[in-house]
């Protein structure tokens, strides 16, 4: 299921009208994915899905996705149990 919705959000990436944000805005949720991503490592069960997320990010950010970009966040969090602002 984590894979399908991860496909999902990244087929959504050429249908949304992204809002465009500054490069603070990114940065301070990069900052956060950082902090909370800090110490998992590949023998975490959790690493797959973490990275698989992480990736979802990336591309939403060169793509200047952002709503796809914070959902995608959001999964990150979910999957590590942090909770999601």
């Amino acid at each position: 299921m984590d894979e399908l919705t991860y496909h999902a959000i990244l087929n959504r990436l050429g249908l949304e009208s992204a809002s465009p944000k500054t490069s603070a805005d990114w940065l301070i949720h990069w900052r956060e994915l950082a902090h909370v991503t800090s110490g998992i490592t590949t023998e975490d069960p959790r690493f797959e899905s973490v990275m698989r997320w992480l990736n979802a990010c990336d591309v939403a950010f060169s793509l200047g996705s952002w709503d796809t970009f914070c959902e995608a966040a959001a999964e990150v969090k979910r999957v590590l149990g942090a909770s999601a602002e």
